[in-house]
């Protein structure tokens, strides 16, 4: 990229945080000027007072500085922020960026815009996404164990959404075998959530992981975010295992836009095991998933997330001790 480039997209970030301090400006604020076209920095430096008013549609506070100091003001807010996430090695990519994720440009509800902390090689590769149930039975926490060990092998990274249950664990585990895994959360980036799971993403930033969100810094989660948060797991990753789920939860949202962005779907399951999970047929009718038997079937999987092609089922490297 030109340095030219370089700097308006540094403007167009300073600019984007600025405003995402005002008071009243939030996530669809920013979305609905992003999607309209409009340059932040353009848009904060070169509008009046009651044009940024009309477009963000709220009353701004001046605290009695004329309208040049608090533009002034704004853009110094909008720096502090850019420098913040940049001592924690955080980049915000925008949609129109070259280094915005093709698998999230793809999609016709895609994000806008990306923090990005960690490793953004691993957004371009093909991946595997690992999700399911925030309260896992014991088969549920064998088959995470088992499918990523299985892995181990693939050179895929793995994504999952770091919540509590199936999704932590897949990513425990990845490091374990020293694949690069990515988290996806369902609110800012600053935001320690689920609580305590701050030792875990700085686990995985340090092993060569991502951890990324489309949320503002500060922002906090929702049943809304999350449901967002499961597009982006569904369009990063090539085949989707949803290891336990219900067919009305979290994780169905997340097949369902695997379903509708024409990812691959696999399901696992232990023998004699498929009476007790209804998911199972439900995507196999429903939304064209694959099913498994694991561990006899391990060989089918693994040919069928490496597209056709024959892979190794001996021994990987060694694994990792965990402390986090």
């Amino acid at each position: 990229m030109v340095e030219k480039d370089k700097e308006y997209w540094r403007n167009e970030a300073v600019g984007f945080l600025a405003l995402s301090t005002v008071r009243g400006v939030g996530y669809w604020t920013l979305h609905r000027l992003a999607a309209s076209g409009i340059g932040f920095k353009d848009f904060l430096k070169n509008s009046s007072c009651s044009d940024l008013e009309r477009e963000l549609r709220i009353t701004i506070d001046k605290s009695g500085v004329d309208w040049a100091q608090y533009q002034k003001i704004l853009w110094g807010q909008g720096l502090d922020l850019a420098r913040d996430l940049g001592s924690s090695y955080i980049r915000l990519i925008f949609r129109d960026q070259e280094e915005f994720p093709a698998s999230l440009k793809d999609i016709p509800d895609g994000p806008l815009w990306l923090f990005v902390q960690g490793n953004i090689q691993n957004l371009y590769e093909k991946s595997v996404a690992i999700v399911g149930t925030r309260k896992p039975s014991h088969d549920g926490l064998f088959l995470t164990k088992y499918v990523v060990a299985a892995l181990s092998n693939l050179k895929r990274p793995t994504v999952s959404g770091l919540a509590s249950g199936i999704d932590q664990l897949a990513h425990e585990e990845s490091l374990r075998y020293h694949i690069p895994t990515i988290a996806v959360l369902g609110n800012g980036i600053f935001k320690d959530f689920p609580k305590g799971s701050e030792a875990l993403r700085k686990l995985i930033v340090s092993c060569g992981g991502t951890v990324i969100t489309e949320y503002l810094p500060n922002q906090s989660y929702s049943a809304e975010n999350f449901v967002r948060r499961n597009r982006i797991q569904a369009a990063l990753c090539d085949t989707l295992i949803p290891v336990e789920w219900n067919i009305k939860s979290g994780t169905a949202h997340t097949v369902e836009y695997a379903y509708k962005y024409g990812r691959k779907i696999a399901n696992v399951f232990l023998p004699h095991t498929t009476n007790h999970r209804p998911e199972i047929p439900f995507s196999e009718e429903s939304r064209k998933a694959v099913s498994f038997e694991v561990p006899i079937a391990t060989t089918e999987l693994l040919r069928y997330i490496n597209e056709g092609e024959l892979v190794s089922t001996s021994s990987g490297p060694d694994q990792q001790s965990l402390d986090i």
